[in-house]
């Protein structure tokens, strides 16, 4: 079944995450916009790590998107997109209905990667959604009371890794029957951020019942297994998987790429480089600019995709896509915070009222009516002084030390990095 074009244009967006639903604000009723997504829920996933602590619950991470894209005055429909024809400017869904578009934003995200590691999709859970992060949580409930050793292996020293492992230190950190052991296949944890934070999670762990094997990859996953490439045996009543993602396959069965590990090739104003009226927002585009993918870069690479299809539907020049120097933030449970902004990288617990206070401002942007219905609310004078900071596009020292008790942890050297010790 084909369903034909109305007389304004069309704008698909596939994806109803950060880049998708920011698209679909930002464009007007002078455009039949229709957001596609297989769930019908928006999920804060920069948040999920306070799941498996309970810090958070399910529902305050959760929006409607159906409720936000109709909110905008546009069309939700929930399905998954098989198939994008970029020639005939067709998508198809799971369906079988296809739809005609005159423009399309594809802001899909990546998938799981596993780098074919037999067994890691099976017997691994995924760090990627609220129910993954619930499910932990609710695991972590069941050794709290387990009479006997439970085991948890952490795959991945990144900034999900991380957080992952503070977030189960701050729910299980004085339960003697818990042993953990995080996996990085690098020299040091969270080796892509330019300071030595390694040094100060091992610190913090130096009392726990932490173990960190660094320069190992593993081989194989099993139910209560995990098998590491320098022949060890690791014994894992749950496997948490935060070892990064890859692209989503869609765009290699579109035809936006050559290979299945690489990501959409985009010009400066978010076009794929072939196609001219598809955009790309979020972590399904490779703009060299970005070191790594967050959810801020998503959101304005939304808007930037909205704004251009606007620009090209009247013949206009397109602008460019300029990535804003905004902070990452890693929290590691209630031991501490970092916060990396430009050259400098702080530590101290008290930063946390910044992840906070970013969480707060889009959910409340993207839903102000769900967020009230959730009682949530900018009441903490922590997060409120937090928020101005959190969503400046410039930092200073003295600015962040204003939020209280910091460090400036020291940056790694050109030696150091290179080598990642």
């Amino acid at each position: 079944m084909v369903v034909k074009r109305k007389d304004r244009p069309t704008v698909i967006i596939i994806g109803a995450n950060f880049g998708g639903l920011k698209a679909a604000a930002t464009l007007s009723k002078q455009f039949t916009v229709i957001v596609i997504d297989p769930t019908a829920w928006f999920e804060y996933l920069p948040g999920i790590h306070e799941l498996v602590s309970g810090v958070k619950t399910p529902s305050l991470l959760k929006l409607s998107s159906p409720r936000i894209v109709q909110r905008s005055g546009h069309r939700f429909i929930r399905d998954r997109v098989v198939q994008i024809l970029p020639e005939k400017n067709m998508v198809i869904m799971k369906n079988g209905k296809a739809l005609h578009y005159d423009f399309c934003i594809v802001a899909i995200g990546g998938v799981k990667n596993t780098f074919g590691v037999p067994g890691a999709d099976t017997h691994a859970v995924s760090f990627s959604s609220i129910e993954n992060c619930r499910f932990i949580g609710e695991q972590l409930k069941h050794f709290t009371k387990a009479k006997t050793l439970s085991h948890i292996v952490i795959v991945g020293g990144g900034t999900e890794g991380i957080e992952a492992l503070g977030e189960i230190l701050r729910k299980v950190r004085n339960i003697k029957r818990i042993r953990i052991q995080l996996i990085e296949r690098k020299t040091r944890l969270l080796n892509e951020i330019p300071a030595d934070i390694d040094s100060e999670i091992r610190k913090h762990c130096g009392s726990y019942p932490v173990e960190f094997i660094t320069e190992a990859s593993v081989k194989k996953v099993t139910r209560k297994t995990v098998f590491l490439t320098n022949g060890k045996r690791l014994k894992s009543d749950l496997t948490i998987w935060t070892a990064g993602a890859k692209p989503h396959p869609l765009l290699l069965l579109s035809g936006f790429t050559e290979t299945a590990e690489q990501w959409a090739p985009v010009s400066i104003t978010l076009q794929h480089r072939f196609y001219k009226n598809v955009f790309f927002a979020g972590d399904a585009a490779d703009v060299p600019d970005i070191k790594s993918k967050q959810a801020y870069h998503a959101m304005d690479m939304g808007v930037c995709s909205a704004l251009n299809i606007k620009r090209l539907s009247k013949g206009k020049e397109l602008h460019p896509y300029k990535p804003w120097p905004k902070p990452i933030i890693v929290s590691f449970g209630d031991l501490d915070t970092y916060v990396i902004a430009g050259e400098f990288v702080l530590a101290g617990s008290v930063l946390s009222s910044l992840k906070e206070a970013v969480f707060q401002k889009v959910m409340m942007d993207f839903d102000p009516a769900g967020i009230a219905q959730k009682g949530l609310h900018l009441s903490s004078r922590a997060v409120r002084s937090a928020l101005p900071l959190a969503l400046s596009t410039a930092f200073s020292l003295s600015a962040l030390k204003r939020l209280g008790k910091v460090r400036l942890l020291h940056k790694q050297n050109e030696k150091q990095q290179k080598n990642g010790t």
